[in-house]
């Protein structure tokens, strides 16, 4: 309840300091089971734009070292925050992702692993291509385009894109190559998305 309510204050919060626009709803918005967004990563705000606009929880997997504040680790957590160490094999981040997407609820994974400083796309992680095949999740891609500049403004448009499903990801896992494949094709749909 507290994560929905959160929700809804946020939307129309952003819609007067962050403006925002939604594309690509009829891309997600039939899916009755879970699902894993993978989206790029130019902000702190960007976890908020996809909730607004999915207006249903999503379990965000975050990086562990904002769960430090004990304020800010409450409301994460409430709003389905997974603390996870990067550079490192987090075993039980990972098992909790996987009951996540098995459970029928919502993943979001930041493809990237971290934020671009400077708006450009960086190289993808493999992490959700291989969630995705080991639950047969469908994937929903999304990308997040500032107007007319790299970074999110204050009062400055804001596009949030969502691509068509991406089904059926399947690979062998040993093989660097196949799933390096796989994770690449993931990034070309986000890539795909820009707005300019």
């Amino acid at each position: 309840m507290l994560a929905n309510f959160l929700i809804k204050i946020l939307s129309v919060i952003f819609k007067i300091f962050f403006p925002y626009e939604i594309q690509g709803r009829k891309n997600f918005c039939y899916l009755k089971n879970g699902f894993l967004i993978c989206s790029n990563h130019i902000s702190n705000l960007d976890a908020i734009f996809i909730s607004i606009a999915l207006k249903r929880k999503i379990y965000f997997l975050a990086k562990s070292e904002l769960f430090k504040n004990c304020f800010i680790s409450f409301f994460l957590k409430k709003l389905g925050a997974i603390s996870i160490r990067r550079g490192e094999k987090d075993t039980d981040a990972i098992n909790i992702a996987e009951n996540i997407l098995k459970n029928n609820k919502i993943l979001g994974i930041f493809i990237e692993g971290t934020r671009s400083k400077n708006g450009d796309f960086l190289r993808p992680k493999s992490g959700a291509a291989i969630l995705a095949c080991k639950t047969n999740s469908v994937i929903i891609p999304v990308c997040i385009t500032p107007i007319n500049n790299k970074k999110i403004k204050i009062f400055q448009k804001t596009i949030v894109n969502f691509g068509k499903p991406i089904a059926n990801i399947k690979f062998n896992y040993n093989s660097y190559k196949e799933i390096r494949s796989a994770t690449d094709s993931i990034m070309e749909k986000i890539k795909e998305l820009r707005k300019d």
